[in-house]
């Protein structure tokens, strides 16, 4: 158990000094960029609106030295758990996340949070590796996620999962996407979780998952979301009434500097490391969720330069 930590420790710690020192240019602000195309440049506008897609990151970072203020929230099951007892799960939160997200440069974006479920609080590291351009030289955009993330329960898990190691989980991920046209963006993540401690043995400490997820822009203001992720694992294939895909769809409102995405899930935790492992709920069983993603950048320190 204290190898693997080890081993996820230096991971993620490589990965830091390389998104650190790696070279960056300034970033044009997402809301604007969809609507004016940056002069001198080849790059397309944004591929999506804001740093989310429904439940995953898109390729976007947050605008140099400037700060993103997001607020998460996941309310209870509306369907068949739910009902009008719980004003369809508007009664409940499965889980809420506030988090700041600040764009050190261009390209690089660092985060923290804290999530209701399990106590979690998680930071993670970002960085634009690729642009897509107009000319198709370069044919899709790249961007690189990392996070770690610690629960404070200490007794999910019996005697085990008070040890401060066990606590931890990591995740890496990378996002490829491509803006096919004005209207529709399409993206593809394949991503890596390792936890150090299950509670259940026949369960796997590493997971590999891909995931895909897709923008539709309808007006200049509104847009179609959905994402989804595949999780490659034997235990789950063994128990497929324990564990489901997660799947994720809503709408974008933009108002003014806020962005608005309202949803509807089937996994009730937020953060990769808790939802990728830990979905319970089934869409076809009626077992989903309403939720909404609030965001609000503020610009901070030296502005950026072009």
């Amino acid at each position: 158990m204290q190898n693997l930590y080890l081993k996820s420790s230096t991971v993620f710690l490589l990965t830091f000094y390389f998104l650190t020192f790696s070279s960056a240019f300034a970033q044009d602000d997402l809301l604007a960029g969809l609507d004016s195309i940056p002069k001198k440049s080849t790059r397309v506008l944004p591929t999506f609106k804001t740093t989310r897609i429904v439940n995953s990151h898109s390729v976007e970072t947050v605008k140099a030295h400037h700060l993103d203020f997001r607020v998460t929230h996941h309310f209870g099951d509306a369907g068949v758990k739910g009902g009008g007892h719980t004003i369809f799960g508007l009664d409940n939160a499965s889980d809420i996340r506030i988090a700041f997200e600040y764009g050190v440069t261009e390209r690089f974006t660092v985060g923290a949070g804290r999530s209701k479920i399990g106590e979690l609080i998680d930071a993670y590291l970002k960085y634009r590796v690729l642009y897509q351009t107009e000319d198709n030289r370069v044919p899709v955009s790249l961007t690189v996620f990392a996070n770690t993330a610690m629960t404070v329960v200490d007794d999910i898990g019996g005697p085990l999962s008070k040890d401060f190691n066990n606590r931890m989980s990591y995740t890496y991920q990378a996002l490829i996407a491509r803006r096919f046209n004005s209207r529709f963006s399409w993206q593809l993540m394949p991503a890596f979780l390792h936890r150090n401690f299950v509670t259940d043995p026949r369960d796997e400490n590493d997971l590999f998952v891909l995931g895909t997820g897709a923008r539709l822009k309808l007006t200049k203001r509104f847009a179609l979301l959905a994402d989804y992720y595949f999780i490659f694992s034997g235990f789950r294939s063994e128990n497929k009434g324990l564990f489901f895909p997660p799947l994720g769809v809503g709408i974008e409102i933009e108002t003014g500097g806020h962005v608005f995405h309202l949803f509807f899930t089937n996994n009730p935790g937020i953060v990769e490391n808790n939802y990728f492992a830990n979905s319970s709920d089934s869409w076809s069983k009626g077992q989903f969720k309403f939720g909404f993603n609030i965001s609000r950048t503020f610009g901070i320190g030296k502005k950026s330069r072009m």
